[in-house]
């Protein structure tokens, strides 16, 4: 059974640790003083050597790559963290951390259902069996990877996000105009990139219907949502570091964390995305090979062949042989 994997015995409330993480970020944390020698008689005082100034960080993180899970729930109740898995994406950091890996897995995709469930679309794992049964059915599609933590967001937590951040800017590969329904209010998608404030950036990650490859376009958008609300983070670490501490704590409100964080890693991961450039994002879609039927349900046919390849690659910790022979479009 795989479930989220504890790396440290150390925990702290996550708004703890975003300050730690600011901090860490500015350089302004607390250095102990080195003590000064005591002079004597017989020999003048030496010469204090100056202490180097810290240029970041140490990695505090266990050697090797760290996976997490990213769901984004269809629930209208605010904080239930219940219903579909409408947004399923591994986040994994490569062992050298230079490399932020992001792998989109269609909601639709028809898999073996970890706690005997079945066979079913990955999104109803979530709803059946929860974040455990979630964890494992995407684990086994990948041949037995190792989750080390898992994140989850419902419909009022992404929109609190995106205001926290005050919008961010996202990639936008097939631009349209939405009409919402429950309002009438028309919603501008037209520029590349497209900045994304309020609700707008739920819309934008929801929309299928009349996107060229419907869902494939959907999880296209989810993680150009994700690459821009990292360097809107990044521009705030820049800009203001001490509003952090503010964002860091709206999200500590709106999120769900499964698997232990210790103060260590959450400063290398809120420390991250200052090290990254968008082109050391792998972004990519786990392989299906088609759409079928089952039981009178419209699925995603899962490449089993490709999927497997990818699961190598994601264990290694190392994509870069996957995209050399499959490349990354869908």
């Amino acid at each position: 059974m795989q479930m989220a994997k504890r790396r440290s015995t150390r925990t702290a409330r996550f708004t703890a640790l975003a300050v730690v993480a600011a901090l860490a970020i500015t350089g302004c944390g607390p250095q102990e003083p080195t003590p000064s020698p005591t002079p004597t008689a017989s020999a003048p005082a030496p010469t204090p050597t100056p202490t180097p100034t810290p240029t970041g960080p140490v990695d505090p993180l266990p050697e090797g790559a760290v996976t997490a899970l990213l769901l984004g729930t269809d629930s209208r109740t605010p904080g239930s963290m219940t219903g579909q898995a409408d947004a399923i994406m591994l986040a994994q950091i490569a062992a050298d951390r230079e490399t932020l890996s992001l792998v989109s897995i269609t909601r639709d995709s028809w898999v073996p259902l970890a706690g005997g469930y079945g066979s079913g679309k990955i999104n109803s794992a979530f709803a059946r069996g929860g974040t455990s049964v979630m964890v494992e059915t995407v684990s086994s599609m990948f041949g037995g990877l190792e989750i080390d933590y898992v994140v989850q967001a419902d419909f009022q937590g992404f929109i609190a996000l995106t205001r926290a951040l005050d919008g961010f800017d996202a990639e936008n590969q097939h631009p349209t105009r939405v009409t919402v329904n429950s309002t009438g209010r028309v919603v501008d998608f037209s520029a590349d990139p497209v900045h994304l404030s309020g609700t707008d950036g739920l819309i934008y990650v929801r929309q299928r219907k009349g996107l060229p490859q419907g869902d494939l376009d959907r999880t296209e958008r989810q993680r150009a949502a994700v690459i821009g609300m990292l360097e809107r983070i990044d521009e705030i670490a820049t800009e203001d570091p001490a509003q952090l501490v503010t964002v860091f704590g709206h999200f500590a409100e709106r999120l769900k964390i499964t698997g232990e964080l210790s103060i260590d890693d959450m400063i290398a991961l809120a420390s991250l995305s200052q090290n990254l450039e968008r082109d050391d994002v792998v972004s990519l879609m786990a392989p299906i090979t088609g759409f079928g039927n089952q039981g009178g349900q419209s699925v995603n046919v899962v490449d089993t062949g490709q999927t497997a390849a990818l699961g190598e690659a994601l264990r290694a910790g190392d994509m870069a042989p996957y995209v050399e022979q499959y490349g990354t479009g869908y």
